[in-house]
């Protein structure tokens, strides 16, 4: 009998196989793949997974990283280097796109912001004297993979030898076990990512040559600079922290290992919004949870409160990539029973931006107004809606923040979890758009607490991490 591609079958099939042990040309292969190989096992199994990616590299895209590859890192001697994606908010008052988790703290220490193209572009003006775009590795890995691939070269063979015979009798094993062949499709892309790595590492470790931290904090440890930072850091003597960009879920594989497991690219510590995710999230034991809370939640919800004053019959839908088209189908369907009393707002997911026109056309002929762009903060949204209607996103958990009341979709692994919280707080969990009409249209959304769902005086707690570390 087949199993089920749960997390806990997931890390029961690591721990047998010991999977995060395994290295090809001394690179941890498994470790820097495995969130897709389990997405991969789900999605020819339960059909379910995290869809969205960036549109396929072009000329224009190589171009402009190009571009901007040029340019020399000039940064000597920080206190804290800061790894992150491009993703930005634009603030409504200032005109300036924000990364609304490290900016803020980025200034209070000597430190310079390494940024990640997101989907090949940086969101301009940034506000900020200290940001280096690192698009010459993405330029290069981009590069080095066409024409690795286009030329099958002598090194391509060599990546793919290693890794079909360090890895043949564990694919054969995960069919045995999940049932999907996984294998030809997973060689190539684990080639790819060794690419993607072994160039990474090589530019980021001339950085810190150049920057010599003596922290590195970390947004998203498992996008490949960050791997490749975190055991850079371990090899050099330099404390590596990823900091959280959301609430973490039990299903979220990036956030779940065996604790005995000791992985080189993971970093030293862990920050949390809330100490409620010490019993949601478990890294290897030597790992640290370290709750310390949102300074931009913090300091932004009454600034939006005062600005966007609540309309009870207002009603926002997040998207999520997974579900998106069901969730938008739920929007349109309660925006036409509802009528033109309530207000019915759908905000994408940002990855569903370039799409959602051909992908949910539904949308286009509905009175829902959708947000398909990052002019205004998800924060405007939630401060102007009664009701979150949503699955279980990290939104979720801002709504709560923001007084909103909430009903939870039944879609993918919601009920698994939230599971804990839904019974807590007796939030309506539903299927059909006629639920949501008659919850909505008779006030039996839940209310939850907004208070306790952040660790507070977050700015006051990051600052003392940083600055012990930077002591020791």
């Amino acid at each position: 009998m087949m199993k089920e591609p749960t997390i806990e079958n997931f890390l029961e099939f690591e721990k047998k196989y010991k999977c995060n042990s395994i290295k090809v040309e001394g690179m941890p292969i498994w470790s820097l793949y495995r969130y897709e190989i389990h997405n991969e096992i789900k999605k020819q199994t339960v059909g379910r997974t995290a869809e969205g990616s960036e549109p396929p590299i072009n000329k224009k895209d190589l171009l402009t990283m190009a571009l901007n590859a040029l340019k020399p890192f000039n940064y000597r001697n920080v206190d804290v280097l800061f790894v992150c994606d491009g993703r930005r908010s634009k603030n409504a008052d200032t005109g300036v796109y924000e990364n609304i988790y490290l900016d803020e703290i980025s200034k209070k220490f000597n430190s310079v912001i390494l940024e990640q193209p997101e989907n090949r572009k940086h969101s301009t003006p940034n506000g900020m004297d200290n940001v280096y775009f690192t698009d010459r590795v993405a330029f290069k890995t981009n590069l080095a993979v066409k024409l690795s691939t286009k030329f099958n070269t002598p090194k391509r063979k060599r990546y793919e030898a290693g890794v079909r015979a360090a890895f043949t009798d564990i694919f054969k094993a995960i069919k045995e076990e999940f049932g999907p062949d996984i294998t030809d499709k997973m060689v190539d892309e684990m080639v790819d990512r060794m690419y993607y790595y072994e160039i990474t590492k090589k530019y980021c470790g001339k950085i810190l040559d150049k920057a010599q931290p003596k922290l590195i904090v970390e947004l998203c440890y498992y996008l490949i600079n960050n791997f490749a930072m975190s055991e850079l850091g371990k090899e050099r003597g330099i404390p590596t922290a990823e900091y959280a960009h959301g609430f973490a879920f039990p299903t979220h594989t990036p956030m779940q290992f065996n604790p005995e497991e000791r992985i080189s690219v993971l970093p030293d510590y862990h920050l949390t919004y809330s100490k409620s995710q010490e019993d949601e999230v478990h890294f290897p034991d030597n790992v640290k949870l370290v709750p310390v809370g949102f300074p931009f939640f913090e300091r932004e919800r009454d600034r939006y409160k005062a600005k966007y004053p609540r309309e009870e019959k207002t009603i926002v839908f997040i998207s999520a990539l997974a579900e998106g088209e069901q969730i938008s189908k739920m929007a349109a369907e309660v925006s036409e029973a509802l009528g033109d009393e309530y207000r019915v707002i759908y905000k994408l997911h940002p990855k569903e931006f370039g799409y959602y026109k051909e992908r949910f056309p539904w949308l286009a002929n509905s009175k829902v107004e959708v947000i398909d762009n990052s002019e205004n903060h998800m924060f405007r949204y939630l401060a102007e809606s009664g009701t979150i209607v949503c699955t279980r996103t990290a939104a979720l958990q801002e709504g709560i923040g923001f007084g909103c009341r909430v009903i939870l979709l039944n879609f993918g692994d919601t009920a698994l979890n939230l599971k804990t919280l839904i019974e807590k707080e007796n939030i309506p969990l539903v299927d059909t758009a006629e639920e949501i009409t008659d919850l909505i249209k008779n006030n039996k959304a839940a209310f939850v607490n907004p208070n306790g769902m952040y660790e507070p005086n977050a700015i006051e707690n990051l600052t003392r991490f940083i600055s012990e570390i930077m002591m020791n």
